[in-house]
């Protein structure tokens, strides 16, 4: 690959995954809750474990499995360096803009907690729940992504230096 498409190929791999990823999220989760109804135990399902709910990051997983399949691109094994970038910037501007006059109500981790890493937050007023969004579910996906990436990159490798049984 030449130099000058490694930047790019990055830039457009890091977009699938923090941007197609949790949008892919969203409408699966839509879309459960449309065809199957919005009763209490499909919201328990679909929030069943936080952030470790394999709906949360399977989308980002099977994009960097499929994406990566037909790229075979190096470069996507390291988009999870661009949303821990992101979220560590999300994480700055929160702690930055955390004013003095909320420190009776939360602390500012708890509001980096509430705020980053909860649908469910313990204080209900502490942290801003759009950051989860915004931050939050494009990182995760970043990571779930260049883990598919890495296990396609496995397979074909794995796949082109093993002799086939068939054809002894």
């Amino acid at each position: 690959m030449m130099q000058g498409a490694r930047p790019v190929g990055f830039l457009l791999h890091a977009s699938v995954a923090m941007v197609i990823g949790p949008v892919a999220w969203m409408v699966f989760a839509l879309g459960v809750v449309i065809v199957l109804g919005n009763s209490h135990e499909i919201n328990a399902l679909l929030n069943a474990g936080d952030l470790a709910n394999p709906s949360v990051w399977g989308p980002g997983l099977i994009l960097g499995l499929l994406v990566n399949r037909f790229t075979l691109s190096t470069v996507a094994r390291w988009v999870w360096l661009a949303g821990m970038v992101w979220m560590a910037c999300g994480i700055f501007g929160a702690l930055l803009s955390y004013h003095a006059r909320f420190a009776g109500i939360c602390s500012p981790l708890d509001s980096v907690t509430n705020g980053f890493f909860s649908f469910f937050p313990k204080q209900p007023y502490c942290g801003d729940h759009g950051n989860l969004s915004l931050f939050t579910l494009p990182a995760l996906s970043s990571v779930a992504y260049s883990i598919g990436a890495s296990i396609t990159l496995w397979s074909v490798h794995h796949s082109e230096t093993r002799p086939d049984p068939i054809k002894r």
